[in-house]
């Protein structure tokens, strides 16, 4: 983030809960991503239909079924 040790030291508890969580949502947000375009890309789904649906992403939110991962499996 930029910001210097002392900063970390300085700032209170609730403060760097409030960062922790952010960054957390920062991932969440980015494995959203990689999971649209691997559904988009490889799989050659319609990325459009993700634009507007801001439910769930498989794999991310909600879990795969078995069936899906046997077909990744070599």
């Amino acid at each position: 983030m930029g910001l210097g040790e002392s900063y970390f030291w300085e700032s209170t508890p609730k403060k760097i809960i409030a960062l922790i969580d952010q960054k957390n949502e920062i991932e969440k947000i980015k494995a959203k991503n990689q999971a649209v375009y691997i559904a988009c890309y490889v799989w050659g789904k319609d990325p459009d239909k993700y634009e507007e649906n801001d439910g769930p992403v498989a794999g991310r939110d909600v879990p795969i079924s078995e069936g899906a991962l046997k077909s990744l499996m070599m």
